[in-house]
């Protein structure tokens, strides 16, 4: 593993080990009247804090970005080099003690995503992907997967009851997990073959490209148009399945 996914990683498993020990003992952690609310809100934080400690003691030159704690930049900045920390990518999920939801660490170098580690708080999996070097779950390499429309599986991250409607009629089954990061990196391990999503985070849209890009696949908007990164859309599916989606034949 490159040094620098591994920073990213160990970032990310510091975080999601702290909102590991909130969900699974949320019962003791409210016993004395402290409300859910306070207890995620504390624990939110204290994830961020963890994360960025990792990545400060290895890079001092290095601006950080945290969703949950604003900005630290670098007295020493190396001119290109910036973090981007959010510890609670579907949070709504979290909050509630369900499952599917992301400790995100990723590494912008000039302003352009140059790596990612994903955490699964939960589960313990994770998903780290590097420009030009493919992505990892866990200790295997990965790649989008290839099925035949009629039988693909589909997950969908929209209010839009519309497009909801129309994927239904397309595929063999529709998949909601709350998060949209989460669906992304199903596709990429090859769990579902088409991921689509709707106003997504400026973080969860970067990295979604990132990973499901690495892993073979086309991305697009929900038209198979260029992405604008504004927009938070993102559809993506293996290069064969996404021409057979917008084929004009």
């Amino acid at each position: 593993m490159q040094p620098i996914l591994t920073i990213a990683l160990r970032a990310a498993q510091s975080a999601a080990e702290k909102l590991n020990y909130t969900v699974t003992s949320i019962a003791s952690l409210t016993a004395e009247g402290t409300s859910r609310k306070e207890v995620f809100d504390k624990a939110i934080e204290d994830a961020a804090w963890r994360a960025r400690k990792v990545i400060r003691s290895a890079h001092t030159r290095h601006h950080i970005d945290s969703i949950q704690l604003g900005k630290e930049d670098s007295r020493d900045w190396d001119g290109q080099s910036r973090w981007v920390i959010d510890v609670a990518a579907g949070e709504h999920n979290l909050r509630n003690g369900y499952p599917g939801f992301l400790v995100n660490v990723a590494l912008y170098t000039k302003d352009k995503i140059d790596c990612v580690a994903l955490v699964d708080p939960m589960t313990e999996d994770y998903m780290i992907a590097s420009r030009g070097r493919g992505v990892h779950f866990n200790d295997r390499r990965v790649r989008a997967e290839f099925v035949p429309l009629p039988q693909a599986t589909c997950t969908l991250a929209t209010k839009d009851m519309v497009l909801l409607s129309k994927w239904q009629d397309a595929v063999y089954d529709i998949r909601v997990s709350g998060c949209a990061l989460y669906d992304f990196i199903n596709l990429a391990a090859g769990r579902v073959n088409v991921a689509i999503a709707q106003q997504m985070s400026p973080a969860d849209l970067a990295s979604a490209l990132l990973i499901v890009q690495e892993a073979g696949a086309l991305t697009g908007d929900v038209e198979g148009k260029p992405i604008k990164m504004d927009r938070g859309e993102l559809l993506a599916a293996s290069p064969r399945l996404f021409k057979q989606l917008f084929s004009k034949g």
